[in-house]
């Protein structure tokens, strides 16, 4: 688009030559139209990206050693997620039995008074399993994300847990009748679930900085195999 537009400036300028300037001097003036225009086009013409240089020896060991640390930290967190949607969805399961009048009052308070421990031992486990202090800053600011959002996950699963055990205890019912009770039970869980556990963003941005170029890799791949 930009190459029309010069040639347009270049016409423009022709014509203006031609209508002020004696014959004599059209010549130069156009010679000087068209150094103007080529140092214009060598200006804003657009550049080729430089090459990425090759990662040294050391990057490369440096990068190996950071997917170790993150990638052990990783495969516990995921165990911890797993526990975390495995509790809820027994949670789920009380409720929906309770609601569909399929279990008592009584079983759903013992069923959700073990949910709870459970749940506390899971919250805790979490907010024990801090990012290795290892990372480099990039990273760890981007794991602390992760950390961060599920303890707070945790968190509020645990207490949405808490609040509705206690609101099915026998001994504080505020009503006799099973549907009044379910109610009281679906809009605790609605008002106090917790919002869903996003870190694809972090998780992307680990994976570009944790991942070695194909060139690269490749590169160290051979000089392996000559050793």
């Amino acid at each position: 688009m930009w190459v029309y537009f010069l040639l347009a400036v270049i016409a423009g300028l022709l014509i203006l030559l031609h209508h002020y300037m004696p014959r004599k001097k059209i010549f130069w003036g156009f010679m000087a139209v068209l150094v103007l225009a080529g140092a214009a086009s060598w200006h804003w013409a657009p550049r080729p990206a430089p090459e990425p240089q090759p990662l040294t020896a050391e990057e490369r060991d440096s990068i190996n050693a950071q997917q170790q640390l993150f990638a052990d930290w990783y495969a516990d967190y995921q165990r911890d997620v797993e526990r975390l949607d495995h509790n809820w969805r027994r949670y789920h399961d009380v409720l929906e039995n309770f609601k569909e009048d399929n279990i008592s009052i009584q079983t759903a308070y013992v069923r959700l008074t073990q949910l709870e421990k459970d749940s506390g031992e899971l919250r805790q486990r979490i907010a024990q399993h801090k990012p290795p202090r290892e990372l480099s800053d990039a990273n760890y600011d981007l794991v602390t994300g992760i950390y961060d959002k599920t303890n707070a996950y945790a968190e509020a699963q645990y207490r949405t847990i808490a609040l509705s055990k206690a609101a099915a205890d026998p001994a504080h019912l505020h009503s006799k009748e099973q549907e009044e009770q379910s109610r009281t039970l679906q809009s605790i869980m609605n008002r106090e679930m917790p919002a869903g556990l996003f870190i694809a963003d972090e998780v992307g941005a680990l994976r570009d900085n944790l991942t070695i170029p194909q060139d690269d890799a490749d590169a160290q791949d051979v000089q392996d195999t000559n050793r």
